[in-house]
């Protein structure tokens, strides 16, 4: 063997003693280092192997480099521009977005640079038609918004796929097996796929690419939309409708029993902090928490990486398929467990061999089943905020497990790689050489820090794509009006009378929920004479076929008794003309006693009661929590109430039915609030306005919703009052009391846990 410099063995004697946590004594940085227009932070104060990080405000990037480390010398790294020359002095530096490109046409304003806030408009030669955005505004990060505009004369078997700003493309021919290459201009970072091929079908393979600054990061709101577009695909039942092609996000849809893996692999180096761990755990058990709730079988792998890989949850255990095992594992992660100086580096490949180990033990296991196998969709979602510096770079190994799973036979739609790179150190290259490039899709996400991941995980269910699927409140970006989180709220008309209005419910695609007392004497007669509206940013118009009022119900039934209203049974359903098209601003709400609350509750859908229903939804002990739709001066508001269950709450909401105007003689509250009542109100708590009868009173299970209730009558009409007195009160029907008769009527649209035999 040879030997090594003095340098060269000081080096490697100094890298040694870092490893093993024994820094040099007395050794430290100057704790006065300053960035202009900026703050610094120090992952260990000024010792050596501290991390030093500059940061700048939105719309700033920290010029010439994010980070610098303490030295044994004594001194912070050197500072060098792109041209390798020395910097003594840190500053933070606004984005500056890059000129357009575009082929057969032109932009205006034409500037070297653009400044947030800019914008330019695109127009195309005489001939081509422009694809794209005709507008474009630059953002704070530095990148311009909307898709990249082309101008194409349709000539070609695809269609011109355009220069995004800051790129240079070779190749321009566009018809099947021709190519076309991408590189960025300066040190500009390539995003996406930097070839890309003409298929017979008319479409580019890969996703479309992008130049961005090195030190940008994307912006929350966006990644949450191209997350949510991508992964929410997954979890579509197999009834639902195809996306269309203008949208984010694949045409495949993950059908009803399929499975799918999802293996989390979550950074836990030297340079994670206690506070950004617990961001981390919060985030993936809320994460697991949400997939439990939709009709997909899932196995979870839960991997901590930094130098070596722990798996937390191995993919073949047997709470692998437990949601609710799975995100209290998570929950009860400890940062001193995981984040220790033997595990500083970052060895992503070591992950990523981790899970393609878990694979091939997966593979071996069903070795009897391969076809059942090569149906199972896998997910790999990588969170990192560092570079990869342990066992070289993840590529060879991700193409391992590409040719593992058959992916390059047509199916690109049995893996998924998400990559969250996170903080100003994210390997950009890197990442993208991992992360999935699908068309139409974005899988490699850049964030500044972990708490950017709190919007992307709480707008994940933006679930256009999921509009079939019972009881989800809508979390689009693009919602500026409170009703799409209740989309399956419904107002009913009367067309002869434009003041006489109702509420109701989407069930079904058939069927509205609603009150019995709405009708009066129309459920025996022709219902031409109302209508449903349907739908919040849109508003649609229904017919309705047919008026079903329980046959219990009956308004005058105690008449002999001097009740001149009596609502118990105030319940009917509404059999539209034509069924419904769910979608994300007309969708149905969970009826209890069925397989889909089953699910929303995390229960198994098979060995479930309805008995065990209503005790998560109903518990005899304590106030439940719940919503209703009141409209108020024709403005609807989503309202929290509280079901008074048992108890004294109970009772003193009980004795206040007798305050109401027709049951002032009566002496028994038994005689009017029956057991199929339930009751809200008091104490100023919202109230019901005249017309809401019959809507929804709902209870919340994370991002589903159960309807428990039907507004039936009130104590007091006080919409027109400030606050409601303490003795206003309101009177739902319990829906669990009248399951039977709703199975009877919607079995065939609804799928309703089968009743438990009798003794």
């Amino acid at each position: 063997m040879g030997s090594r410099s003095v340098s060269e063995a000081s080096i490697l004697l100094l890298l040694s003693v870092i490893v093993r946590g024994e820094l040099p004594d007395g050794v430290s940085c100057d704790p006065g280092v300053t960035i202009t227009g900026g703050t610094v932070t120090l992952s260990n104060g000024v010792a050596v192997g501290s991390v030093l990080r500059y940061i700048c405000p939105s719309g700033f990037y920290p010029d010439p480099t994010a980070s610098r480390t303490c030295q044994s010398s004594g001194q912070w790294s050197t500072m060098r521009d792109s041209r390798r020359r020395t910097v003594r002095k840190a500053a933070c530096r606004g984005f500056r977005c890059p000129p357009p490109t575009v082929e057969h046409g032109s932009f205006f304003p034409r500037r070297g640079s653009h400044v947030p806030g800019d914008m330019v408009s695109i127009v195309c030669d005489d001939g081509y038609q422009l694809r794209g955005s005709s507008s474009r505004s630059c953002l704070p990060n530095g990148r311009w918004n909307g898709s990249t505009t082309a101008c194409d004369d349709g000539m070609g078997t695809c269609p011109n796929p355009g220069i995004p700003p800051g790129s240079i493309k070779t190749g321009k021919n566009y018809d099947v097996g021709d190519k076309v290459q991408y590189r960025c201009q300066g040190d500009l970072v390539l995003i996406g796929s930097s070839v890309r091929v003409c298929l017979e079908t008319g479409v580019w393979t890969g996703s479309e690419p992008s130049c961005q600054h090195k030190f940008s990061f994307d912006l929350p709101e966006e990644v949450a939309m191209h997350f949510s577009s991508s992964f929410s695909l997954l979890l579509s039942e197999s009834k639902e409708e195809p996306v269309k092609s203008d949208q984010l996000g694949r045409k495949i849809i993950l059908r009803q029993n399929e499975k799918l893996y999802i293996y989390v692999l979550l950074d836990v180096s030297g340079s994670i902090t206690r506070d950004d761990f617990q961001t981390a755990k919060e985030i993936l058990s809320k994460f697991i928490d949400m997939i439990g709730r939709f009709e997909v079988s899932v196995r979870y792998a839960i991997l901590l990486f930094g130098s070596q890989t722990r798996d937390v949850v191995h993919i073949g255990a047997e709470e692998s398929s437990d949601s609710r095992e799975v995100s209290d594992i998570v929950s009860a992660m400890k940062y001193d467990d995981y984040v220790v100086k033997r595990n500083l580096g970052t060895n992503v490949t070591g992950a990523f061999k981790t899970v393609y180990g878990m694979m091939s033990y997966a593979r071996t296991n069903m070795k009897d089943r391969l076809d059942e196998w090569m149906q199972i969709r896998h997910v790999i979602l990588v969170f990192t905020d560092g570079r990869a510096n342990v066992d070289g770079v993840p590529t060879g190994i991700m193409n391992r497990i590409r040719s593992f799973l058959e992916i390059e036979n047509s199916r690109e739609d049995y893996l998924d790689v998400y990559v969250f790179g996170l903080g100003q150190n994210a390997d950009k290259e890197q990442i993208n050489s991992i992360a999935s490039k699908k068309a139409n899709e974005r899988h490699a996400f850049f964030l500044a820090n972990e708490t950017h991941l709190n919007t992307v995980f709480n707008h994940l269910l933006d679930l256009s794509s999921v509009g079939s699927l019972c009881g989800f409140a809508n979390k689009s970006l693009n919602a500026t009006d409170e009703q799409r989180s209740y989309p399956w709220f419904t107002d009913i008309l009367h067309n002869q009378k434009p003041n006489s209005r109702c509420s109701g419910s989407i069930v079904a695609p058939q069927w509205i929920l609603t009150a019995a007392h709405c009708f009066g004497n129309l459920a025996n007669e022709d219902p031409s004479d109302l209508s449903i509206r349907v739908g919040s940013s849109v508003k649609i118009i229904v017919k309705i076929e047919q008026i079903i009022v329980h046959p219990q119900y009956n308004l005058t039934g105690k008449i002999a008794k001097k009740i001149r209203e009596f609502y118990d049974y105030d319940v009917a359903l509404i059999k539209l003309a034509t069924e419904l098209k769910f979608t994300t601003d007309i969708r149905p709400i969970c009826l209890p006693c069925t397989e889909e609350t089953s699910v929303a509750l995390r229960r198994s859908r098979t060995g479930t009661s309805c008995s065990d229903h209503e005790s998560d939804l109903l518990p005899m002990s304590g106030i439940v929590e719940a919503k209703f739709v009141r409209t108020k001066n024709y403005l609807q508001t989503l309202e929290n109430v509280k079901i008074k269950m048992a108890g004294q709450a109970r009772a003193e909401c009980e004795r206040d039915a007798l305050r109401a105007g027709v049951y002032v003689n009566v002496s028994d509250v038994k005689e009017v609030v029956t057991d199929r009542f339930l009751c809200t109100g008091g104490n100023q708590e919202a109230v019901s306005c005249k017309g809401d009868s019959g809507g929804p009173l709902s209870v919340g299970k994370l991002y589903r919703y159960i309807q428990v209730g039907v507004v039936s009558w009130g104590v007091k009409d006080v919409c027109m009052a400030s606050s409601p007195p303490v003795d206003a009160r309101d009177f739902h029907l319990n829906v669990f009391r009248v399951v039977d008769w709703l199975r009877e009527h919607l079995a065939g649209s609804v799928r309703f846990l089968q009743p438990r035999p009798g003794p």
